[in-house]
């Protein structure tokens, strides 16, 4: 790689450093002050000049780590070397397609921004999302902070976009950036992307590299010969999906084997490679198989870091997922257009012939039901309680449960075997299913209970007789409003232990029992085994 990088690198090349933003996509951006702060004295002893630190996210209810939303006293609570330069990142789609100006949130977002030590500003967008940000690129420069501008799925983009995206930019934008999102380029396409861009734009460029082909390196490299002159890179690649261009390696092939071996010996490396291990990031066939169907990475990522899928599953959901059009990650769009119909939601069965004036336990897939087993079936058959479980939840004897309840179309398809071999109901939104995927479950109906689901844009809940309305498709979501509709007479819960706040399966889930319990005061949220959500009471 050597002989290749030195034949082929431009002399002109900034390096800039993005592992604490695009690395949070693994562990909920959850880096502590003292990790962020020895990072930053880490990068301070290479070569590199620029350090994206985080997001800027929008979100009102803040579930995850620091560098989301890379708020002003964090960073003034750090030591910034006098020779970096930070900057955050703002994701187009928090700006535009709200009531409010794209300008009026991105002040929100960016306050007393003459005061900030934030000397950039970088904005992810989707090509159509560009033409929206004028206001906000004129007033970050007229506040003398550099701007950024990311051209996500630069692989998908055409000529006559490329052409009007660079004339538009036309002193706006400082550098403008392109990001490989779904990791499927290759050499060719490269060198026939950048001539395209360079044809309009005579400022400076940038490549985001995804590593799914295990070329972003070679990416990276190929597009500095070209002419591209800012490269993205992160600590051992840490990123969405198989992650990116490696710094380590930047490093050794630009600054030399010396900075290189001094970089890998730090202890704040080897903090990275930590969780590398943990997490498991980087090419793999998955990945692969991923950017030749054009699936945004996100969704292989998701699929490969719950337990609950076996590798068997894979395959049969991506093949599911590269039918369905899945370039950007929505996976509530996904929901709706691949596996439910699109119309008003539906349902043919009343949870409340069924489950009025009951106790209902709805039970999880947490560890603390398999330690409790004969303490919570002993306590199911005392009260006589109404069970439900969550898609294929082991360990309670099948015998004392009354329903399972699964809602997201994945869980439906892998966990299809497991339902048709049960004799237990189950409940799921069935009249809402696309015929191809009824196919596919190969269910017995007599078995199913049809309570429609509706995926809610506005993320508001709404429980009707025979359907909801929910932000996500989340089983306790679906479970609970299924209670609440056959109006039980208490609600009580087993096995929702918690995640690690580093675990960003967390955020749905935490969403989901705090609107619940906002909007039923008159339900006791109480829990048979203890739990990291503080708002359930434990009952021992």
């Amino acid at each position: 790689m050597g002989k290749f990088f030195k034949k082929n690198m431009n002399k002109k090349f900034i390096l800039l450093d993005c592992t604490l933003r695009d690395g949070g996509y693994y562990n909920n951006w959850d880096f502590n002050v003292v990790n962020i702060q020895k990072y930053l004295n880490l990068i301070h002893q290479t070569s590199i000049k620029f350090v994206e630190l985080g997001f800027r996210f929008s979100e009102k209810i803040k579930l995850k780590g620091q560098t989301a939303y890379t708020e002003e006293k964090l960073i003034n609570n750090l030591k910034i070397p006098k020779n970096i330069s930070i900057g955050v990142m703002i994701n187009a789609s928090d700006l535009v397609g709200n009531k409010k100006s794209p300008l009026k949130i991105c002040k929100k977002l960016l306050p007393n921004l003459k005061k900030s030590k934030i000397k950039f500003v970088r904005f992810a967008c989707h090509h159509e999302e560009v033409f929206l940000l004028s206001d906000c690129l004129k007033w970050l420069k007229k506040n003398k902070v550099k701007v950024f501008v990311n051209i996500m799925q630069i692989s998908e983009i055409k000529h006559n976009q490329i052409k009007n995206i660079c004339n538009f930019l036309k002193r706006k934008t400082d550098v403008l950036y392109l990001a490989d999102s779904l990791g499927s380029l290759k050499f060719n396409q490269v060198k026939k992307i950048v001539h395209m861009f360079k044809k309009y734009w005579k400022l400076d460029l940038g490549i985001h590299a995804h590593n799914n082909l295990n070329l972003a390196l070679k990416n990276s490299i190929q597009a500095n010969k070209l002419g591209v002159i800012w490269i993205d890179s992160t600590i051992t690649g840490m990123g969405r999906g198989p992650g990116n261009t490696t710094t380590e390696e930047i490093i050794k092939e630009k600054f030399g084997v010396n900075e290189f071996k001094n970089f890998k010996s730090n202890s704040t490396f080897k903090y990275f490679s930590k969780l590398k291990r943990e997490y498991k990031w980087g090419s793999n066939l998955y990945y692969e198989i991923a950017a030749k169907k054009k699936i945004h990475p996100t969704y292989i990522q998701k699929i490969l870091s719950d337990k609950r899928y076996q590798k068997s599953d894979y395959k049969k959901i991506i093949d599911t997922l590269g039918r369905s059009g899945s370039k950007k990650y929505n996976p509530y769009k996904l929901i709706n257009s691949a596996y439910f119909l699109e119309k008003k939601p539906v349902g043919k069965w009343k949870p409340i012939n069924e489950i009025e004036n009951k106790n209902v336990l709805i039970i999880g897939a947490g560890e603390s039901v398999r330690k409790q087993k004969f303490k919570i079936e002993k306590h199911i058959l005392k009260e006589n309680l109404y069970v439900i479980c969550l898609n294929s939840s082991g360990y309670i004897n099948e015998k004392l449960i009354n329903l399972r309840a699964v809602c997201h179309p994945i869980r439906m398809i892998s966990d299809a075997i497991f339902h048709r071999r049960s004799k237990t109901k189950i409940v799921l939104p069935y009249s809402m299913l696309k015929k191809n995927i009824k196919n596919s479950l190969k269910l017995n109906y007599s078995k199913i209970f049809d309570f429609g689901l509706s995926i809610n844009s506005s993320k508001k809940i709404l429980v009707k007789n025979k359907y909801c309305f929910l932000p996500f498709p989340l089983a306790l979501g679906y479970s609970l409003s299924i209670a609440i509709s056959g109006k039980a007479k208490s609600i009580t819960f087993a096995g929702f232990d918690g995640y690690k706040t580093s675990d960003s399966n967390q955020d749905e889930t935490e969403q989901i029992f705090k609107e619940f319990i906002n909007l039923y005061k008159n339900y006791k949220f109480i829990s048979l085994t203890k739990s990291k959500y503080k708002f359930l009471k434990f009952n021992n």
